[in-house]
């Protein structure tokens, strides 16, 4: 089994014993918790802060569990599956306008929509994926709604092109591309620069860029209702370990890189090429865009995700977002 196939539960194992720093505490009394993420791709900084033991500090053993999909990761949130992680913002709002049981409760680190559209070899111009097979996450996942937005704005009428959803095979869409299984993908980094490297995609667009989607909250952290109500403290120490994590990254880069390498099964120069591409559009601090947020319901509204419009108090709730002391603290990581 590689890297890239094994289950990525990265539950800090070699802090068995007492935590060096002052104050923290014993393995024993630490609250244990999953965070979930809707692909294998997502919440590096997480398992890099895991690994280095900065939800330890939080209290927490926490482990990161990955449920292809977001439709199918907002049911987990909603039968008590997954108590707390993240997903993308057009599930997560297409889920709390059914009355699924959670809530938004932050912003990820790519808070703007990193997500980045790449071709095999030889397709030109937009024109040429009519007939075409793109690959992706999934129907109703992040980018069946993003690739609709960029083909309309690129004059393509979605139902002209084929949307291929991968779920639990999203791990090899580089190989669905080399086999000929699909033309082109959207997804997140690693997959675009591991095609590049591969000689395989050529990088087109982010999905960030106008006229697509340049004021846009993307990734969020959802947390079930009753555990914000049950368990506040979890809910905050949870969300202050994921900014001192995202800190942590983008401060020690090598350090990323080489982790995520290993657990992608790729080599450190193309993690450093993904990270290149990303960390100038990260956001660190967990606060969530507001304005981006309503643009995201607006988006949902009008590709049909929701029937109609809703207030942004029906989907978030702002009592954790960080102030700038603490903003200012988690910085120093």
């Amino acid at each position: 089994m590689s890297l890239l196939d094994a289950p990525q539960n990265m539950g800090h194992a070699s802090h068995s014993t007492l935590n060096c720093n002052a104050g923290a505490p014993s393995i024993m009394s630490l609250r244990k918790i999953e965070y979930g993420r809707p692909t294998d791709k997502c919440a590096i900084t997480v398992q890099l802060g895991i690994q280095e033991g900065l939800f330890e500090d939080e209290g927490l053993d926490l482990s990161v569990r990955t449920v292809f999909g977001g439709p199918q990761i907002a049911e987990a949130y909603d039968n008590g599956d997954l108590e707390i992680g993240e997903m993308g913002s057009p599930p997560a709002i297409n889920a709390i306008a059914e009355g699924k049981a959670f809530q938004v409760v932050g912003s990820g680190v790519r808070r703007k929509a990193n997500m980045f559209f790449a071709v095999r070899k030889g397709i030109k111009s937009y024109e040429e994926l009519k007939g075409k097979r793109i690959g992706m996450l999934g129907i109703g996942s992040c980018p069946d709604w993003i690739m609709q937005k960029i083909l309309r704005s690129e004059g393509v009428d979605p139902e002209l092109v084929e949307f291929v959803p991968l779920l639990n095979e999203y791990p090899k869409v580089v190989d669905y591309v080399a086999d000929g299984r699909i033309d082109a993908c959207i997804a997140i980094e690693p997959n675009v620069s591991i095609g590049e490297d591969r000689g395989i995609l050529d990088y087109w667009v982010p999905a960030f860029d106008a006229p697509y989607l340049p004021n846009y909250q993307w990734i969020v952290h959802v947390a079930r209702k009753e555990l914000i109500e049950r368990e506040p403290t979890v809910v905050e120490s949870v969300l202050r370990g994921c900014r001192r994590s995202a800190h942590y990254a983008a401060n020690h880069v090598e350090k990323w890189a080489d982790t995520a390498a290993k657990l992608y099964g790729t080599s450190a120069h193309v993690m450093r090429s993904a990270i290149d591409r990303e960390l100038p559009h990260f956001h660190l601090d967990g606060k969530i865009d507001v304005e981006g947020m309503q643009k995201s319901v607006e988006l949902q509204f009008e590709l049909g995700g929701i029937s109609e419009m809703m207030n942004l108090e029906d989907f978030l709730d702002l009592r954790f977002q960080p102030d700038a002391v603490e903003a200012s603290a988690t910085a120093s990581v």
